[in-house]
């Protein structure tokens, strides 16, 4: 079988933590490009956006109002792309963003998400809805 995604390991070879983790390592940095850097299209954007919030490249910026809400931060995309996620619609109640957009910049693509509500014992009755532009 021939793939362009990992490094062989040669016959013979150690079976030592280098010798799986360095064909491992490029493995990963293929699955994490595919479809990712400047050739993104909204497929990548909506499967890596989960993965992206949790990758945060600095401190959090916080809502001047709503003080433990983030209001915006830089992030890195599974592709080692940035980007920012900036909370537009903050709900009081809830103290939480209901709609946002996350950018990724080598794409110059956006994620919108939109319409979430809750109801007064905090259960979502709308789902937030997402776009790619």
């Amino acid at each position: 079988m021939t793939t362009d995604y990992h490094v062989a390991i040669a016959t013979g070879a150690a079976a030592n933590a280098a010798t799986f983790n360095t064909p491992l390592s490029a493995l990963d940095t293929a699955i994490g490009n595919l479809g990712g850097g400047a050739d993104a299209t909204s497929d990548y954007i909506y499967a890596a956006w989960p993965a992206a919030l949790s990758r945060f490249a600095g401190a959090p910026t916080y809502d001047v109002t709503y003080t433990d809400v983030v209001a915006s931060v830089s992030i890195f995309w599974p592709d080692g792309s940035a980007g920012t996620y900036t909370a537009t619609v903050i709900d009081a109640t809830w103290l939480e963003a209901t709609a946002f957009t996350l950018t990724h910049t080598d794409s110059g693509l956006t994620l919108t998400g939109t319409g979430m509500v809750r109801n007064a014992a905090g259960q979502i009755t709308t789902r937030m809805l997402l776009s790619v532009a």
